[in-house]
This record gives structure tokens, C-alpha cells and sequence, in this order.
């Protein structure tokens, strides 16, 4: 008899241990649009915090919404279809991965963006690597 209400328990905490697992891998990425930015930071002094102090860069910025200002770099395509902006230097800058959804329906906001020229792009920042990676992100009209 206690056999039989053990079984009974164990399965219906493997059943709700499931449930909640499907509901976290199927849950969709936020959108970046409707995110609060942590931080609003201008492009140069971003990079100039990760060289100076990586680790505490990292602890204050990682896995944090920001909003940052620069000079647009690069814009480029990825053979995976990924659209990529660099802003400030093509070498230690910032990398910004944007948001698929985004870029489908935003076409002509990408296709006015211009190397030289200023932009605000907002989005989650993964850390630093040769360049501080954010990902994902959409540029701020």
C-alpha cells in the first residue's frame, strides 16, 4: 500500500518536473524592445571600463540591458544570416548581434544606417572578448 502512494507521488513530481522544464525550454527570448535598459552609456567610455577594469566591467554589465551611443563602425551580414554592427573600432568595439525578428520587420532602419554616422543600439550585454559582445539588440529609433 505505501509502495503504491510513493509511485503515485514520484509520478506526479516527474510530471510537474517535465511540465516546468518543456515551459523554459519553449519559452520565448524576451523582447529587447519592450526592456527597461539597465544602463544608458555612451560607446567610448564603455570600452575604455572593460580595458581598464575587465572583471568589474563585467560583473557590473553582464547579462545587463544597455543602451549605448556611438559611432556606427561596421555593418555587416553573416553568412548564418545575422546582421552585425560594430560601433567604434572594428577591432576592440563593441559587437552588436541584432534581433532576427527585429531586422525582418525593420528593414529600412537597417538600410539607412551608415558607417560614420551615430547610433543608439540597445540590448544585452555578454561580456568581453576582444570586443564587448551584445546580443541581442535592436537599434533605437
Amino acid at each position: 500500500m505505501k509502495i503504491r502512494y510513493i509511485l503515485i507521488i514520484v509520478l506526479i513530481l516527474f510530471i510537474i518536473g517535465a511540465g516546468v522544464g518543456l515551459r523554459m525550454f519553449f519559452k520565448p527570448h524576451a523582447d529587447i524592445n519592450r526592456l527597461k535598459p539597465d544602463f544608458k552609456v555612451e560607446a567610448a567610455p564603455l570600452i575604455d571600463e572593460f580595458q581598464k577594469a575587465e572583471d568589474a566591467a563585467t560583473a557590473k554589465y553582464s547579462e545587463k540591458v544597455l543602451e549605448i551611443t556611438g559611432k556606427l563602425a561596421t555593418k555587416s551580414q553573416l553568412p548564418n544570416g545575422t546582421t552585425l554592427l560594430i560601433l567604434e573600432d572594428e577591432m576592440q568595439g563593441i559587437s552588436c548581434q541584432l534581433d532576427s525578428n527585429w531586422v525582418t520587420a525593420n528593414q529600412a532602419v537597417i538600410q539607412s544606417l551608415e558607417p560614420g554616422k551615430p547610433v543608439t543600439v540597445k540590448g544585452v550585454c555578454k561580456g568581453y572578448l576582444m570586443e564587448i559582445k551584445v546580443s541581442p539588440a535592436v537599434v533605437v529609433k
